[in-house]
């Protein structure tokens, strides 16, 4: 072997070394990469599964700067003009318009492109149209129409948003909402442990992008809107948004290739479901007339829908771990994602 080193020339002895270091470099990279946990967050549009994403920047990431906060006061603006034109447009479409105390406020805001940035004076036209009892009353039918129902943090909040110097803080961002196309991933180091985490799209034509995210998945964290059980599709105004989740949910908590991952369901929006229930009964809703719990009861509620969604898991011999979530709530979301990270890290360590 020596002799076969002595006789190579200097460009060849250089090309073997390069070639041994970039060998060495690939198998550290196949470990690192062994070692890694990957989490794919799946579940149906408007779910919450990016907000949730943003969580874990939140919590574990690196925090944002005053540039990244500035860069989201376009996505916020829109988000609040959005939300406002479309319940401006259904006083329209219920035929309230006549019913408008403050049209020169009605026909301002109508008159606005959505992609303006929100002046003092059209914040103050905001702020009085939503508390118009009119358009609170359109607000109270949202189940009729599509709208997003975290606008209204914003609505709430825009003495803050139409000032000059509004600087968005980190709830402002969590609200915020873009939908997601394609797939976004960051990483984190928690506890020593290199996390990489998959946000995909959740509506209908973005699901066959998924495919790409399946290989080598530790975890899966499923994301459903539990409040949504009164709510039609984005995509679809035929299908019920619960009906949806449950049959998506079916589908890959089945699927073949997350046979080997642990599976954890994110029961979301706890917070509107506990208002929602109040006056909106879950057995009123077509799909969901079997429900024998107490009216209003949102222990009873949270039960049902756990029991629906466990229904759908085919392998008797595979625990579906499930937690009650709002993705808005940073406390909330450390407390179940450490207890999750538990679950997952030991998944991990059975599979190395």
């Amino acid at each position: 072997m020596g002799c076969v080193e002595s006789n190579l020339s200097d460009e060849q002895k250089a090309k073997r070394r390069r070639h041994k270091a970039l060998e060495a470099e690939l198998a550290a990279q196949a470990r690192r990469e062994e070692k890694k946990i990957k989490l794919l967050l799946l579940g149906a549009g408007e779910s919450g599964k990016s907000t949730i994403f943003k969580q874990m920047k939140v919590i574990y990431g690196v925090q944002y700067t005053v540039a990244e906060r500035k860069q989201q006061i376009p996505t916020i603006h829109s988000n609040v003009l959005q939300g406002i034109k479309i319940l401006l447009d259904q006083v329209e479409e219920f035929n309230l318009q006549d019913k408008i105390q403050c049209r020169n406020q009605f026909d301002e805001v109508k008159s606005v492109d959505e992609n303006e940035i929100i002046t003092v004076s059209i914040g103050n036209a905001i702020k009085t149209l939503w508390t118009n009892e009119v358009v609170q009353e359109v607000w109270n039918r949202r189940s009729e129409y599509q709208i997003i129902d975290s606008v209204q943090y914003y609505f709430n909040k825009i003495d803050t948003i139409k000032m000059p110097d509004y600087l968005p803080d980190k709830d402002d961002i969590l609200y915020s909402r873009v939908r997601t196309s394609g797939i976004v991933t960051e990483s984190y180091d928690i506890s020593g442990y290199n996390f990489e985490m998959y946000d995909v799209g959740g509506q209908r034509n973005e699901r066959k992008k998924w495919i790409h995210c399946f290989e080598g998945v530790t975890a899966v964290i499923f994301v459903a809107a539990i409040s949504e059980y009164d709510q039609k599709l984005f995509e679809d105004s035929s299908t019920n948004r619960m009906v949806e989740a449950l049959e998506l949910f079916e589908e890959i908590c089945n699927n073949i290739f997350f046979l080997q991952s642990s599976m954890i369901l994110f029961l979301n929006k706890c917070d509107l479901f506990r208002e929602k229930i109040k006056t909106k009964n879950i057995r009123d809703s077509a799909p969901f007339r079997d429900y024998k719990g107490r009216d209003g009861s949102y222990e009873d509620g949270i039960q049902y829908f756990v029991n629906k969604f466990m229904s759908k898991n085919k392998a008797a011999d595979r625990q579906i771990y499930h937690h009650v979530t709002c993705a808005t709530d940073s406390k909330n979301v450390q407390i179940v994602f450490d207890s999750c990270k538990d679950i997952i890290l030991r998944k991990n360590i059975q599979s190395s």
